[in-house]
């Protein structure tokens, strides 16, 4: 049964967080996560309501932790940023490469991290725990839940089937231009054939439409 936990992490435990030191008043946000051999967490957006974006940048440039950044958009008081890691360092993101778990979403703040992650399994968030405590990564599970707990009620109308069917094709890129994936492979990851797998998107889409945007004058 796939289920959902939170687990928080000091401000100063993951090398982003640098940046409160100086700009106390600066979040971030960890973008769209998807892990492979090199990082998880390439790209972030920063919020600062100085919008002194060129000077966050300086902060990230004096990392050891990454080989570069480079600040690919400024919005005024957002910027979106791409960070290649050196890949000596790992922390928690070796911690998730490693384990069978996906980031959902992540963001900084002064107070510290906080990172939603998903799993087929709540052993695996036990996997994911006992990686960082051997690693000495400050780790904390604050919450923990199964899926069709977080999406019943939540006014979607999707089955946990659906619900992760939608995600999975998102989060492997099905939905990119040019796709990064395709049924075969997200029905062989889900363990379903292409068929089902097509008719559970169809019906999940209709289900989302009708509870988002669609009016369908039932109510």
């Amino acid at each position: 049964m796939t289920s959902i936990a939170d687990f928080l992490m000091p401000a100063a435990a993951f090398p982003l967080g640098r940046v409160f030191e100086e700009r106390p008043e600066v979040r971030l946000e960890l973008d769209r996560v998807v892990p492979n051999t090199d990082t998880v967490m390439p790209f972030f957006w920063v919020h600062d309501p100085e919008g002194e974006m060129e000077e966050i940048l300086e902060v990230f440039d004096s990392l050891g932790e990454l080989r570069s950044v480079v600040l690919m958009e400024d919005l005024g008081d957002r910027g979106l940023f791409r960070a290649e890691w050196d890949p000596d360092y790992m922390g928690i993101m070796g911690a998730i490469a490693a384990t069978d778990v996906t980031v959902v979403s992540a963001s900084g703040s002064e107070s510290g991290w906080t990172f939603e992650l998903r799993a087929r399994s709540s052993e695996s968030f036990s996997e994911f725990q006992r990686h960082c405590d051997d690693h000495g990564i400050p780790v904390s599970l604050t919450r923990l839940s199964r899926l069709t707990e977080t999406t019943t009620g939540s006014g979607y109308d999707l089955t946990e089937e659906q619900y992760e069917a939608l995600v999975l094709a998102f989060e492997r890129g099905y939905y990119d231009e040019p796709r990064r994936t395709n049924l075969e492979e997200l029905a062989a990851e889900l363990g379903i054939s292409r068929p089902s797998l097509s008719a559970r998107l169809k019906r999940g889409y209709r289900n989302l439409l009708a509870a988002t945007i669609v009016d369908d004058g039932t109510t």
